[in-house]
């Protein structure tokens, strides 16, 4: 997966939040794992994923729906969580340094 910046963490807590509470953990892995598929794809063919974008996670989750935010409300930092430690998951998982 591309470089994560605060637009892609941004992003990817407001895709989070369009799904129930349960699911989001689940869904921000998803993300994730997704993003790192279409950037595989794009370097070993040169050019973006055709349903998956550029490979980084703001491209990946701008594919559905996001909510809007505050970022100060409890559903956006409770997603912004979901992201975060899924991120740190598939850091510890693909042993991408922090």
């Amino acid at each position: 997966m591309r470089a994560v910046g605060l637009a892609d963490l941004d992003m990817a807590a407001r895709a989070v939040m369009m799904v129930p509470p349960a699911d989001q953990p689940v869904f921000a892995e998803r993300l994730i794992a997704q993003a790192d598929v279409s950037d595989r794809w794009r370097k070993r063919m040169g050019r973006a994923h055709p349903g998956g974008g550029t490979g980084s996670l703001y491209a990946q989750a701008s594919l559905g729906a996001v909510a809007t935010s505050d970022h100060a409300g409890p559903a956006y930092c409770a997603a912004m969580s979901c992201v975060l430690v899924a991120l740190a998951a598939w850091r510890r998982r693909t042993h991408h340094p922090l």
